[in-house]
C-alpha cells in the first residue's frame, strides 16, 4: 500500500517537473523563433507557412516531452531548424506536387551518393535537395556538376536530432501539399514494379488512394568478401541480403505505441537492434515534422500505413571502417555517443576475415525479392 502511494506519488512529480520542464523551454523556443525572424532565417516563409511550421515542432516536442520520453534531446531539432544558417548555393522551384524531392544530408560519401542520384533519376525523380555539411572529398565539388541537384551549404557540427533540424529546414523551402523522400546517402528505396512504375506514377496511384506515407523495411546489403573490403561496384557486388532474420518490436514514439522491425546481419551477429522501420516516402501536409530518421510527426499515421516499400542499405564499405572509428569517439554527434558503431569495431575485431554471409542470405535480383521478406505487404492499387 505504502509502496504503491510513493510510486504514484513519485510518478506525479515526475509529470509535473515535466510539464514545468516543457513550459520553460516554451519560452526559450518563442525567443529562438523571434532571434531567427529578426535575423532574416525565414524571410522565405509566408506568415501562415512560418506559424505552422513553428506550431508543428513545438507540438511535436510537447507530446515527448509530457511522457519524458526523449523530449529533452529533441528541443535541439527546434534549435536546428531556427539557427542552421543555410548558405543557398542553388534553388529552384518545387516542380509537380507529384514529382518526389529526393532530401538529405550528406558528408563526404561522394561513391554512395553518385549510387543514390542514379538510382532515383532511373525511377523519374527530376529533383534533389542535398543539404552538404562542408564536404572535401570531392562530394560537393561532383554535386555543383549536377544541374537536378539544388544545393545547400552547412558548417555547423552533426548530430543526430541536428540533423533532423536540417532536414525539416531544407522541406520548408519547397512546401506543403507535395511529396517527399526522406533519406541518407547510403540508403535506396525500392519498391514493387519499380523497373515498370515511376516514383511519379506511384505517388499520384497513393494520392488517389488516400495514402500519404509508406512504411519500409531496412534490408542491409553485403558482399561475399569480408567486411570492408574494397568493392569497385558498390551496387553489384552488395547484392546479398538476409531472408529470415527480422523479428517485430514495439516502441513508444510520444504517446503512441508504434510497430517497429529489428533484424538482418547486424541483430543476428551483434545483437544490435537498431531499428529497420523507416518511412522514406512522405506526402507532407501541412503539420508534418521530421522528428526521428525512421518516421515523421503527427505519429498517430505510423501504424496506419503498410510496409510497402524496402529500402537497401549500403554498410561496411571500404571508406566505412575508419568513419566509423570517428562515430564511435565520444565526441560523435550520433545518437549514444556512437554506441552502435562501437557495436560494429567490437565484433570486427578479430573477425577481419569474416563475411555476413549464412545459410539464409539471399540475393536481391529484382522488386521480386521483396515478396519474400517477412512484413512486406504488397499494396492492392488501382
Amino acid at each position: 500500500m505504502i509502496k504503491t502511494f510513493f510510486k504514484r506519488a513519485r510518478s506525479l512529480l515526475r509529470r509535473i517537473l515535466l510539464f514545468f520542464g516543457y513550459f520553460l523551454y516554451r519560452v526559450i523556443f518563442e525567443f529562438a523563433f523571434a532571434r531567427a525572424c529578426k535575423k532574416g532565417e525565414f524571410s522565405y516563409l509566408t506568415k501562415e507557412d512560418f506559424k505552422i511550421w513553428k506550431r508543428s515542432l513545438c507540438d511535436m516536442i510537447k507530446e515527448y516531452w509530457v511522457k519524458g520520453h526523449y523530449g529533452f534531446v529533441r528541443r535541439k531539432i527546434i534549435f536546428s531548424f531556427c539557427n542552421s544558417h543555410f548558405e543557398i548555393i542553388r534553388k529552384t522551384g518545387p516542380g509537380g506536387k507529384n514529382d518526389p524531392i529526393v532530401t538529405l544530408c550528406v558528408k563526404n560519401d561522394i561513391k554512395r551518393l553518385q549510387m543514390l542520384v542514379g538510382h532515383y533519376r532511373a525511377l523519374g525523380v527530376k529533383k534533389f535537395a542535398i543539404l552538404d555539411n562542408i564536404s572535401d572529398d570531392g562530394t560537393y565539388e561532383w554535386m555543383l556538376d549536377q544541374p537536378d541537384i539544388d544545393l545547400y551549404r552547412c558548417g555547423k557540427p552533426y548530430q543526430t536530432n541536428v540533423k533532423e533540424g536540417w532536414i525539416n529546414r531544407l522541406i520548408s523551402y519547397y512546401g506543403f501539399g507535395r511529396w517527399y523522400i526522406v533519406t541518407d546517402s547510403d540508403e535506396l528505396v525500392v519498391y514493387e514494379n519499380m523497373e515498370t512504375e515511376s516514383l511519379p506514377e506511384l505517388t499520384k496511384k497513393l494520392e488517389r488512394a488516400g495514402i500519404k506515407r509508406l512504411k519500409a523495411i531496412t534490408l542491409d546489403t553485403y558482399q561475399e568478401s569480408p567486411l570492408f573490403k574494397e568493392s569497385t561496384d558498390i551496387r553489384r557486388d552488395f547484392r546479398w541480403i538476409d531472408s529470415d532474420s527480422y523479428v517485430e518490436t514495439s516502441v513508444r514514439a510520444g504517446t503512441y505505441r508504434i510497430r517497429r522491425f529489428i533484424g538482418g546481419p547486424r541483430y543476428r551477429l551483434m545483437n544490435s537492434k537498431i531499428p529497420l522501420d523507416k518511412h522514406p516516402l512522405v506526402y507532407w501536409e501541412k503539420g508534418t515534422v521530421s522528428d526521428d530518421a525512421h518516421y515523421q510527426y503527427p505519429h498517430e499515421y505510423i501504424n496506419e500505413v503498410p510496409c510497402s516499400m524496402g529500402v537497401l542499405h549500403y554498410k561496411f564499405i571500404d571508406t566505412d571502417l575508419e568513419e566509423y572509428r570517428k562515430r564511435s569517439s565520444k565526441e560523435s554527434g550520433f545518437v549514444i555517443h556512437g554506441l552502435f558503431y562501437k557495436q560494429y569495431l567490437s565484433y570486427y575485431a578479430g573477425k577481419e576475415q569474416s563475411s555476413f554471409m549464412y545459410d539464409g542470405s539471399m540475393e536481391f535480383t529484382s522488386s521480386e525479392t521483396l515478396k519474400k521478406i517477412p512484413f512486406f505487404e504488397p499494396l492492392r492499387l488501382e
